[in-house]
């Protein structure tokens, strides 16, 4: 009886002693990964953020969008222009009094210019052309001939294009789709860090599964060692190390189950994290940090409904989007006008050339006579001029298209702004949706805390019944499953809790935020990721 009674203090004492040490277990068991680094979660999101392909394409679309702004800006640049040109025509002539039987001209010249348009519509441009011609007419004192000649154009929209607001609509639609593009980016972060954060709780919970299986298979093959040796001693008849020795190979198979989750979920995250077969990390072990308790504060109700108003990317990307609605209507109200164009033109001229008399009864020559400096001079002080001014009407019969555009326009923006609503109403929903299950998970873990503490009584109470001769392996083992699921069901309740916190900030666009993950021009500068000893 005395060798009975201290079999049975020996396991009893083995039983608490691992529930209530379960670092022992698991340091002493090979199913932990030997030399595993802890990842946090702040680096974990920080890498995700930084190495995750899909995040890396839509990073792009930011500088690919802000190169269409530059584009936009670059229609109000100026332009010049040159050419060079040389011509020689020989055609027969009908000219009575001409010695030759074809009029020769040949003509070698160049011009060049600059034009622009301004942001309130005024098209200008300022050229000079310059030209050194020879013919064989009869009539003309000057051989060769030197014309130089400089314009002034100017065309000023009156009604339709008038404005720096019409002629900037591209560009300032382009501004705003970069801004929406930096938005769009943010709201992919911000989903690619939740599902990072989720991933990663999964995996914690995960890891604290695999140790409590652990755990408990440990218990069970303690139970089978005493029960074997209470066997042995003829205590116990060999159904009780049966029933033991099953209990044992069926919670290993839970402890495999419970690896394989781990090894999936840590797969999951390194796909997240852009973790890729050169890193260190593809190979290395790692485990999560700690899960964080219960003991957290949180916003309420009103505070994150106006929060997320106020900072989710996608409600300021279609807010924008609105914006550029209001630019095309205002654009097509303007297009439904007629065009009336002021035009002017300012120019001055200067010719010059060789002596050449000519006689037809009387001998007469040109004023002209002078080289190619002398054309120029001319020209300067402005002796041959010219000046032209007047407006020039359009409209289209009905003018259906411009009606019809800054209609359908205005159809546009109705849909945009019933999509701001919905949007609105999504984010108060997964608002509302996160605080259900953050309040709900911390009533969840007040009750799992007393379930655990009620099934560790209960065991102890049994393996004080086990002391006595009055319990046995079946209902032993039954408690001490009883124990373990309420350490999961606890654990499972601060991982939904924790999750419902990501889901929470993710919803009030804040959850980058919340791990000091900042962006600068929209694009995000994380934290370096760190790995930690275990």
């Amino acid at each position: 009886m005395l060798q009975r009674i201290l079999l049975v203090s020996v396991t009893s004492f083995l039983v608490i002693f691992l529930l209530s040490n379960p670092a022992l277990a698991q340091e002493n068991n090979k199913d932990i990964p030997a030399g595993a680094k802890i990842l946090t979660l702040q680096s974990a999101i920080a890498r995700g953020i930084q190495y995750n392909l899909d995040l890396q394409v839509e990073e792009l679309n930011i500088p690919i969008s802000r190169e269409n702004v530059t584009v936009e800006k670059a229609e109000f640049d100026p332009v010049i222009e040159m050419g060079i040109s040389s011509l020689e025509q020989k055609t027969p002539t009908a000219i009575a009094f001409s010695d030759d039987d074809f009029d020769k001209y040949r003509e070698t010249g160049g011009d060049i210019g600059i034009r622009k348009k301004f942001q309130f519509g005024l098209e200008s441009k300022l050229s000079f052309e310059t030209n050194r011609s020879m013919n064989n007419s009869s009539v003309d004192a000057l051989r060769p001939q030197y014309r130089n000649i400089v314009f002034l154009n100017f065309t000023q929209p009156l009604l339709r294009d008038f404005g720096t607001d019409v002629n900037t609509a591209k560009l300032r639609m382009n501004q705003n789709l970069a801004s929406q593009t930096a938005e769009g980016y943010m709201d992919r972060a911000q989903g690619i860090g939740e599902e990072i954060e989720l991933t990663y709780y999964d995996l914690a919970e995960a890891q604290e599964i695999l140790r409590y299986r652990i755990e408990s298979r440990e218990l069970a093959r303690n139970l089978l060692e005493g029960n074997k040796e209470k066997f042995a001693a003829g205590v116990v008849p060999v159904t009780e190390v049966q029933e033991s020795e099953t209990a044992m190979v069926s919670r290993d198979e839970q402890v495999i189950f419970a690896r394989q989750q781990v090894e999936t979920l840590a797969n999951q995250l390194r796909d997240l994290l852009g973790i890729r077969p050169e890193d260190t990390l593809f190979k290395e072990p790692f485990i999560t940090e700690e899960i964080p308790g219960e003991k957290q504060t949180f916003p309420d109700l009103e505070q994150t409904l106006a929060v997320a108003l106020e900072k989710r990317p996608d409600i300021q990307k279609q807010r924008r989007v609105i914006a550029n609605q209001d630019i095309k209507l205002e654009y097509y109200a303007n297009q439904k006008l007629p065009r009336l164009d002021l035009e002017a033109t300012l120019g001055a001229n200067g010719l010059s050339g060789g002596e050449r008399t000519i006689s037809y009864g009387d001998t007469a020559s040109s004023s002209h006579e002078g080289d190619y400096m002398d054309s120029l001079s001319r020209m300067s002080k402005a002796d041959g001029h010219e000046w032209y001014a007047g407006l020039r009407f359009s409209y289209p019969l009905g003018n259906r298209a411009s009606e019809a555009s800054y209609r359908r326009a205005g159809l546009e923006k109705r849909q945009e702004v019933y999509r701001l609503k919905r949007l609105e109403e999504t984010a108060e929903k997964e608002v509302k949706n996160s605080l259900v299950t953050v309040n709900r998970s911390l009533e969840r873990i007040c009750v799992a805390e007393r379930t655990e503490e009620l099934a560790e009584i209960t065991l102890a109470q049994e393996m004080e019944r086990l002391k006595e001769g009055l319990s046995d392996t079946f209902r032993v083992l039954i408690f001490q499953n009883s124990v373990i699921q309420a350490r999961i069901r606890k654990t499972s309740a601060i991982v939904d809790f924790n999750q419902g916190l990501a889901n929470l900030y993710r919803a009030m666009g804040t959850n980058l935020k919340r791990y000091d993950i900042v962006t600068v021009h929209g694009i995000t500068t994380p934290v370096l990721p760190q790995l930690t000893e275990l």
